[in-house]
Formats: C-alpha cells, sequence, structure tokens
C-alpha cells in the first residue's frame, strides 16, 4: 500500500499532467508574405478582378512578423523596393501610411478595413529609408483593439478573434501611396500566414512543482525512517 504523502503527490503530478493537454498553449509563430502592386480598389490582381486595373507599379516587398500570443503582440519587419520613404502617405483613422487589414468576406484577396496600425505611434528610428525604398522595423506592436487610436470596433476583429484573425491568412498588408487614382490609396499590398509555431505549454511549470514535491516527500520520509 503506498504512503498517503505519495500518494498525494501522485495525485497532484497527475493533475498537472492532465493540465498540459487541455491548458492553451502559448506559442510564437511566425508569419510571412510577400507584397505586389494593389487594384486600384486595394484588392489582389491575382485573386479579384477590378475594372478600373491594376496600380501601375512595380514595387514590392515582403514582410515577416512573430506573433506572440501570450503578450498579444507582433514584432515586425517589413522590407519594401520601389517605393522610398518620401512616397508615403497618411491615410486612414490615424493618419498613417502602412496597416494591417482584415480583408472583407468573400476572398482573401478582398480590400477590407484596417484593424492593427503599427506605424502611427512608431517611432522616426523604426523606418529607414536608401535610393531603393525603404525598410520598417518594429517590435512589440500591440495588437489589441485599445491600442489602435482611432481604429473602431467595427474595423478590428475584437480582443478574443485577433490571433486567430491574423493566423487565418485573411489579412493582408497595404502600403500606402498616391501613386494610386484614389481611395484606398494601396501601391502594394500582400497577405500573410503562419509558416511556424513554437509552443509553450503553459502547465509545464506545474508539473516541475509536482515531481518537487514528489521528490521533497520521499526525501523527508527517507530521513525519518
Amino acid at each position: 500500500m503506498q504512503p498517503s504523502y505519495i500518494k498525494s503527490a501522485l495525485t497532484g503530478l497527475a493533475l498537472c499532467a492532465a493540465l498540459v493537454a487541455v491548458t492553451s498553449q502559448a506559442a510564437v509563430t511566425t508569419l510571412k508574405g510577400t507584397l505586389g502592386a494593389a487594384n486600384q480598389n486595394g484588392s489582389d490582381p491575382g485573386l479579384v478582378f477590378d475594372p478600373n486595373g491594376v496600380v501601375p507599379t512595380r514595387a514590392k516587398g515582403v514582410i515577416t512578423m512573430e506573433l506572440d500570443d501570450v503578450a498579444n503582440s507582433l514584432d515586425i519587419q517589413l522590407g519594401v523596393v520601389g517605393i522610398r520613404l518620401g512616397d508615403l502617405i497618411d491615410f486612414g483613422p490615424n493618419q498613417s501610411p502602412i496597416h494591417l487589414h482584415n480583408a472583407a468576406p468573400g476572398s482573401p484577396g478582398n480590400f477590407g478595413p484596417i484593424a492593427i496600425d503599427p506605424t502611427f505611434t512608431a517611432d522616426p528610428g523604426d523606418f529607414s529609408g536608401n535610393r531603393l525604398g525603404f525598410t520598417f522595423n518594429r517590435n512589440d506592436v500591440s495588437i489589441l483593439l485599445e491600442d489602435q487610436g482611432n481604429v473602431d470596433p467595427g474595423m478590428h476583429p475584437g480582443n478574443d478573434r485577433i490571433v486567430d484573425a491574423l493566423l487565418s491568412g485573411n489579412m493582408f498588408v497595404a502600403v500606402h501611396t498616391a501613386r494610386p487614382d484614389g481611395f484606398p490609396f494601396v501601391e502594394i499590398r500582400g497577405n500573410f500566414k503562419p509558416v511556424s509555431a513554437v509552443p509553450v505549454p503553459a502547465a509545464l511549470p506545474l508539473m516541475g512543482s509536482g515531481l518537487i514535491a514528489l521528490f521533497a516527500a520521499a526525501r523527508r520520509r527517507t530521513r525519518s525512517a
């Protein structure tokens, strides 16, 4: 028959192990996408037809983001060739030049409202320009609605759904310039999607505590024997 102290420790350890299976897992997920010419209406010419045609540009870009679903933040690295910093225009509710939009239902190539605005509170040092284009690098960008300035709840999916939206492949990055004929002033755009995730089970520390308790109880029993 097992001593009661071992039985209690084993029970606690089993509960901790069960938590690993059911506790939501924190993950840092890498999202990537490529940007190219948008339709005049801001949609993706590869997926959506626009009778007004495609924005006449050869500009291209690449975006990589690290999504932390516990900190609710993004680390963003955007590189663009064919658009200089002086070409960017301020647009949208915060009058800023680069946004993460959520495509309207029907196709990930559709245009859609701004959900996350990483540039309206950005530091000038987050931008770097050269004769070929520019880069935008910023860490710890909040994905929560309350941190998006004048982006309203009808544009943002909601704090309980924004992580799923970012992982869905339906969201895209848009770079705004004066080159398009008019609204929504998107010269290049690109959907992004997850390419990797590193899970960190939140219950692992609890399992470690269970093991420590078990070993401590065994040690006390050995010393008293």
